[in-house]
């Protein structure tokens, strides 16, 4: 007996044995059940995901002699007919090779005579949207009001070419494509019917390169299977298929995490020996990431289309977002510029260096992990140490005292205080006869003529627009330590002035040789940071968990997790915590042994952690690191609002300030 292949051999024969397409299987099973039966049915999708199967099914459980039924019995005379394509009531019509309106008519002309030994007579017409216009004219008709025995079953891959007046008669059903999961899953059962010996990894490679169509995929086993000598192994379908390692992008993706460079020019370098197609290998890095992006936003929506959920996972817990993120958009962009490399491996190795160069900056809810200062051994900090710079030690009456003061100070001449200890003077003209010099003593500084301060001008003293203009003398503002200098933008409308009577503008003071010689001061030195005090494992409650975070050297999702916990209770070295059950989205188990290695390490001694997802009563560090956020923003807000240069735009010029702008300096 000649070889029959897989797709034919393994074709369904009932409802039952039909692999996906539920939603279709349980309208149909349903109307045979209770006899509401339709005229005509169209079954829409792609190649290879049972239109013309279901539709034999279908005209099995028509005409099968026991009865009308979802479930035909399989012995009678009509289903064996059915089954070996013999049927004499089962016409089926290739519309691809009969496309002319005269075989419709012909087709057409036996519709009113009764079947011959059926039930009912069925019309399987495959690819109907190739008929042509005068075709679809001729059967509209026909197609509308047949005869009682007769139903029509329409199969077709395009439904965007049937007209609108062939659909509105017939009841339509799509089809899906297979994913991947249902295919490996059909795949197991043929090849342990045939004892064929296989490697699960790749029925997974088979299932992906059929693109959603079980046809596709059994035709690709029994390539692999003659290329195998009789069996299917990972490396011969890759080989056969010609894809890429996945191996490979795992490592690719795993040395990034770590920022291992030389892991990762040995992963393309092991990719290279198998001369792939390098374009095909960055596609298959964007869509890892894709998945790993999708892992970190809701876990429970991974695909398991590759076989891979655990790793996929894994790798989402190893990487931060918005390093994925980055990496996602850079890969992107090289992928389009690839073509433009010198040699394809070559710009393959760019965009992953570009990928381990840069990392993500100016990130106000998720703190990166700075630098240690010079000198200093000890290891890097928590990224969550930028809250410390945040956190208020003074409080708030404190805070109001230390208010940033923009308006201008006379100080004497002569200053007992160091000039560290003095706040800015105003800067002198220059002249040609004294040039400031960066290396003039200041010791022996004269003293400074005292001036008086000129009025705020007012809109009679302003000169004409068409005119010199003599700017107001410049005034130093002294910045306060405590509090941030706000920043904001001023939108003033367009004012036209009245004409008033030219007037020269003010003489310049005359240049005095006896000008100092010392440099000027700007405004007061930049603060210096904020150390967080470590806080002892006995003196750990609730309301100090933000300071002890702080202190901690974690990073990724578990950075992620403990700045969205409270602590709500320590017995001994057990500590427990609630998780904001908004942010639990990526929480595990095993962050748990994490998050108590890393205290373990901040206390010198062992700590067993329980984390309980759930809804927090208090203030997470990260929710206090945003409320501290909006103070410092409100404050500056408020400076702004009170600033007298402010005030004058507002009063003179009718300016408006853009609240929204305002944001405080870090």
């Amino acid at each position: 007996m000649s070889y029959q292949v897989l797709a034919r051999k393994y074709r369904p024969r009932t409802f039952r044995e039909t692999v996906g397409q539920e939603h279709v299987l349980q309208a149909l099973i349903n109307a045979l059940d209770h006899n509401r039966l339709h005229h005509a049915y169209l079954f829409t999708g792609t190649r290879g995901v049972g239109k013309t199967t279901i539709a034999r099914i279908l005209a099995k459980c028509l005409n099968c002699e026991s009865g009308v039924s979802s479930e035909p019995c399989g012995q009678c005379s009509a289903c064996v007919e059915i089954a070996e394509n013999r049927f004499v009531d089962l016409i089926e019509v290739d519309a691809a090779s009969r496309t002319k309106v005269e075989d419709t008519r012909e087709l057409l002309e036996n519709v009113q005579y009764a079947p011959t030994r059926g039930r009912y007579k069925v019309y399987l017409i495959d690819e109907v949207h190739m008929l042509s216009g005068h075709s679809f004219n001729a059967l509209l008709k026909t197609l509308e009001e047949p005869p009682p025995h007769v139903k029509f079953l329409l199969a077709t891959t395009d439904p965007q070419k049937l007209p609108v007046t062939i659909l509105s008669r017939c009841l339509q059903f799509n089809l899906k494509n297979m994913n991947p999961e249902w295919i490996v899953h059909h795949l197991k059962e043929i090849l342990e019917k045939e004892l064929v010996p296989f490697e699960e990894s790749a029925l997974w490679l088979l299932g992906r390169s059929a693109d959603g169509s079980m046809r596709d995929a059994m035709s690709l086993s029994d390539q692999a299977i003659a290329y195998g000598s009789g069996k299917i192994t990972e490396a011969e379908v890759r080989t056969m298929l010609g894809t890429i390692d996945q191996r490979a992008i795992y490592e690719m993706i795993g040395a990034l995490a770590r920022q291992d460079g030389k892991a990762l020019l040995g992963a393309v370098e092991q990719m290279s020996e198998q001369a792939p197609d390098y374009a095909a290998a960055l596609a298959e890095l964007l869509a890892l990431m894709h998945r790993v992006a999708i892992a970190q936003a809701l876990p429970e929506a991974v695909d398991n289309s590759h076989g891979d959920r655990d790793k996929v996972l894994e790798l989402a817990q190893a990487l931060p977002p918005e390093d994925i993120q980055l990496f996602y958009q850079t890969a992107l962009l090289g992928r389009r510029d690839l073509p433009l490399a010198p040699d394809p491996r070559a710009g393959l190795e760019m965009v992953l260096l570009r990928m381990l160069a840069f990392k993500p900056q100016g990130l106000a809810e998720i703190p990166k992990k700075p630098l240690p200062a010079a000198g200093e051994n000890t290891p890097p900090t928590s990224p969550g140490e930028r809250l410390a710079e945040q956190i208020p030690e003074e409080t708030p009456a404190a805070k109001t005292e230390a208010a940033p003061d923009f308006t201008a100070r006379e100080e004497p001449a002569t200053d007992p205080k160091p000039l560290a200890d003095k706040p800015p003077e105003p800067v002198a003209p220059r002249s040609a006869e004294s040039p400031v010099t960066q290396d003039a003593p200041v010791a022996q500084e004269p003293p400074m003529p005292q001036q008086e301060e000129p009025p705020p001008y007012t809109e009679e003293d302003m000169p004409p627009f068409d005119g010199p203009y003599q700017p107001a003398p410049k005034k130093v503002r002294e910045r306060s330590e405590h509090a941030p200098e706000p920043r904001g933008a001023i939108d003033a409308p367009p004012r036209t002035p009245e004409p008033q009577p030219r007037s020269e503008p003010p003489a310049p003071p005359p240049a005095s040789s006896a000008a100092p010689t010392k440099p000027v001061e700007t405004g007061a030195p930049p603060p210096r940071k904020k150390t967080v005090p470590k806080v002892a494992l006995a003196d750990t409650r609730p309301e100090n968990w933000a300071q002890v975070f702080l202190g901690l050297n974690a990073g990724g999702l578990l950075q992620s997790t403990a700045a969205n916990c409270v602590l709500v209770g320590r017995q001994g070295n057990d500590l427990s915590f609630v998780l904001d059950e908004r942010h639990s989205a990526l929480f595990d188990e095993g962050q748990q042994q994490r998050l108590a290695d890393v205290l373990t390490d901040y206390y010198g001694e062992p700590v067993r952690v329980r984390i309980q997802p759930g809804e927090v009563e208090g203030e997470t560090p990260a929710a206090q690191a945003q409320r501290i956020k909006e103070e410092n923003r409100v404050q500056a807000l408020e400076a702004m609002k009170t600033d007298p240069i402010v005030q004058q735009l507002v009063e003179h010029f009718g300016a408006t300030l853009r609240e929204d702008t305002v944001q405080p300096l870090e």
